[in-house]
């Protein structure tokens, strides 16, 4: 897993995201208990997020 970061060119946004090897990855890092601990703190800082985005990579990087 990487974080990926970038700076819109059209307003003050930052947009952050995470690269997984594949979904099935991402779906058992979501049972561990520290990430769910994770989760929790980090709710209410998400909680003005305006939308998740799933992106489906087309080359390798």
């Amino acid at each position: 897993m990487a974080y990926r970061v970038s700076v819109s060119l059209d307003d003050d946004s930052i947009v952050v995201y995470e690269v997984w090897a594949s979904e099935d990855a991402h779906q058992k890092s979501l049972t561990l208990p520290a990430t769910q601990q994770l989760i929790g703190r980090a709710k209410p800082i998400m909680a003005g997020v305006e939308r998740l985005v799933t992106f489906e990579p087309r080359g390798r990087q």
